[in-house]
């Protein structure tokens, strides 16, 4: 399934990549870059100063932003594929946050049943969840990642200098993963993570490269999420479904992870409320993800995220599945939990905001 040394980082394993990109280059099939207007302004420069082989790539340019994860965006990759006579061994190269990385692994492995491709996240949330661990896909019907498949990157090459242009909110939509990473795995990082030091990119960059080995360790006992590797969706059960809302309903959309922290501190309330949670813990967990993750306050409307939650991938025979924590820094899987419940949660946020 899936190789070891896949992750590579700029300061250790840049030549590395370069070697990659060569072999790749002199199969005699063209290499392919995915950019946003984002990631064509502030990224593609530096990427070419580091890898001039990729001047010879064509570009394949997409609009930015998670509204436009859909098919059509996903058959314009298609479409350019076909006209530059792309084949099975050519190389798409995804530069740019998750909604690059997820479409463009999707596009990939699905034109003429797979072409390789590898990822370039350019963000804090691709650095350390979005492009780590085979999950690629689209939104369709206004439904979060309902279409997609496990396919992974031959290889993910991770800068940190590319975070240098994100805005902050960014920064902190990003780190809301990482403090979800040791929530479910690792209560020494969860202390460790101070978020009034998000732009130390020195400290930053070891932080990543810890949580993508915790991470990878999950993805790499269950790739393809049938039991442990569901852990990693603490959060996002609730924090999904206020995405989505946000996205339709928001003329300034929600960011992922600013969605998922408010879904973390409800699914934390459950966790207490099923007795798995101490009370200091939740008191704790709600201090430290207002304070690192919100860039504005958002009150929940349970009704309008109920269609969504009733819609989530991950239910089974209707039930509403939830990953909760049963403890700072471990999680349990296969949570079923009642309407009644969830409403309380959110009842519970809002009274918090």
């Amino acid at each position: 399934m899936k190789k070891s040394g896949q992750y590579l980082f700029s300061d250790t394993e840049k030549n590395a990549f370069g070697k990659y990109l060569q072999e790749k280059n002199t199969s005699g099939s063209n290499l392919f870059i995915l950019l946003d207007e984002n990631t064509k302004k502030y990224c593609k420069s530096k990427l070419f100063d580091d890898f001039p082989i990729l001047e010879n790539a064509k570009e394949i340019l997409i609009k930015s932003g998670e509204h436009h994860k859909t098919l059509e965006t996903c058959n314009l990759i298609w479409l350019k594929l076909i006209a530059h006579h792309a084949d099975r061994h050519s190389l798409l190269i995804n530069l740019g946050g998750g909604v690059i990385t997820d479409i463009g692994g999707f596009a990939a492995a699905s034109y003429k049943r797979g072409i390789g491709f590898c990822n370039i996240p350019t963000t804090l949330l691709g650095m350390i969840d979005a492009a780590i661990g085979g999950k690629t896909g689209l939104d369709y019907q206004g439904m979060k990642n309902v279409i997609g498949c496990f396919s992974f990157a031959e290889k993910t090459f991770i800068n940190p200098e590319f975070l240098t242009t994100l805005p902050e909110r960014h920064l902190k939509s990003g780190y809301a993963e990482l403090l979800k990473i040791a929530l479910i795995s690792d209560k020494l990082l969860w202390k460790q993570l101070q978020p009034h030091n998000i732009k130390d990119f020195s400290s930053l960059t070891k932080l990543i490269k810890k949580g993508v080995r915790l991470k990878d360790k999950i993805v790499q006992d269950d790739p393809m999420e049938n039991h442990i590797r569901k852990k990693l969706n603490f959060g996002h059960t609730i924090g999904h479904a206020i995405e989505a809302y946000s996205l339709a309903q928001d003329k300034k959309p929600l960011l992922h992870g600013e969605a998922v922290a408010i879904g973390m501190i409800c699914e934390a309330w459950i966790s207490k409320k099923k007795k798995l949670l101490s009370g200091s813990e939740l008191d704790e967990i709600i201090f430290k993800l207002i304070r690192s993750s919100f860039t504005e306050k958002y009150r929940i409307d349970f009704d309008g995220i109920l269609t969504f939650l009733k819609n989530d991938k991950k239910n089974s025979k209707l039930k509403i599945n939830f990953s909760l924590l049963q403890g700072i820094g471990d999680a349990q899987i296969d949570n079923f939990i009642e309407e009644k419940m969830i409403y309380e949660s959110v009842v519970f946020y809002n009274n918090l905001i």
